[in-house]
């Protein structure tokens, strides 16, 4: 029965380093989460074509600037 409640102690030890840890990496992070999370809600409501549309315009617009910067050095 001690061998017990020592295993069981150990085991409580174990899953409150790991729990803090978790909770920690959660805290670091709670930036990127909100921005995913406001990323997410925005996005939801648009269509996978229009997104990818406007992606690859913004890409060619962004390699288009880079070009004319590189020519102008």
């Amino acid at each position: 029965m001690i061998t017990y409640f020592k295993m069981k102690k150990r085991e409580w030890k174990v899953k409150a380093a790991f729990y803090g840890m978790i909770i920690s990496i959660v805290d670091n992070q709670k930036e990127l989460i909100e921005f995913v999370q406001k990323l997410f809600l925005s996005l939801k409501d648009i269509s996978v074509e229009d997104m990818r549309d406007e992606f690859i315009s913004k890409l060619a617009e962004i390699i288009h600037t880079e070009n004319k910067d590189n020519s102008e050095t």
